[in-house]
């Protein structure tokens, strides 16, 4: 199962890759005034790889067959995969190599890296594991965003929250910081395909998401990079965070992200103001924005 489950995600990307790539990029120019349908065909890419037709179309097709590293890296090039994009498709086809998250932590982190997030603050900032489960998080997160512990647990996870939770509403630039996750999201979870919250989580998501169904189909792969997220506060107004993730370096797959405020614009000062808290009062208040049914997301919109 986990194997037939790989295949086909490499099926869908190659398919996706081949179809996004114009015959004029990779020197087709004389083929491309006769076509009816974008991209290249079949035959266009084991051309340009060096393999047979038939061999390639039994990878499109999700067949069981043994792949090379010389050949795949020739399909790599062939479809002019990034960086990303390429290590992604390293990670689909490396059958042998799957491996699993069943013993990564996904409850609580040291007490070393809880630490460092406190010190963060104003700043939002918070762990996330290998599966992209929120683990831990500081009080300026909770400012910001409502406190995470108001969360089922099974939905205590950055692309659940997005998609299906009330982040949507609170983020003003909602659209490309969430393409920019799922891409994210896809390229760091390759080896992961076969796993059962995997499938659950992409199967429920599909389900109760137009978005996220249309754009999970897209096959988009990138990393993380540092991205402006701007934030409708219902006390304070507009933020504008500048988020990096940071990889905590014990083989755990656990990364620290920090959002910092946008230079020229208002959200220090904001974030200072969210933080203030009465002489003797410690804790931020336990509260978290709505969370609604996926089912009523997908039909509000």
């Amino acid at each position: 199962m986990s194997h037939d489950q790989r295949r086909a995600e490499l099926a869908d990307f190659l398919r996706t890759r081949r179809l996004a790539l114009q015959p004029e990029a990779v020197g087709l120019t004389s083929r491309a005034s006769h076509r009816r349908t974008p991209g290249l065909r079949r035959e266009d890419v084991a051309d340009l790889a060096s393999i047979s037709v038939s061999w390639y179309s039994s990878l499109e097709q999700a067949r069981n067959i043994r792949v090379s590293d010389h050949v795949l890296t020739s399909l790599a090039e062939a479809l002019r995969l990034s960086a990303e994009e390429r290590d992604y498709f390293f990670a689909l086809a490396s059958e042998g190599d799957a491996r699993s998250s069943a013993d990564v932590p996904t409850d609580g982190v040291p007490p070393t890296l809880q630490r460092i997030l406190d010190s963060q603050q104003p700043h939002p900032a918070f762990v996330l594991g290998p599966r992209f489960d929120i683990l831990a998080w500081n009080r300026a997160t909770t400012d910001v965003y409502g406190d995470p512990t108001a969360i089922p647990p099974e939905h205590r996870h950055l692309v659940w929250l997005f998609f299906g939770g009330y982040l949507r509403d609170l983020i003003l630039n909602w659209e490309p910081s969430a393409r920019s996750l799922l891409a994210e999201f896809r390229a760091a979870t390759g080896m992961y395909v076969h796993e059962p919250w995997f499938i659950t989580l992409v199967g429920e998501l599909s389900r109760n998401s137009r978005e996220f169904c249309r754009w999970w189909q897209q096959h988009e792969v990138e990393r993380h990079h540092v991205t402006a997220r701007e934030v409708k506060h219902p006390r304070v107004g507009r933020l504008v965070l500048e988020e990096t993730a940071l990889v905590v370096d014990d083989r755990s797959g656990r990364r620290i992200v920090v959002e910092i405020p946008r230079p020229g614009t208002e959200t220090e000062s904001r974030l200072a103001a969210l933080s203030w808290r009465p002489r003797g009062v410690q804790g931020a208040p336990r509260q978290a924005h709505p969370t609604p049914p996926p089912a009523d997301r997908r039909d509000s919109h």
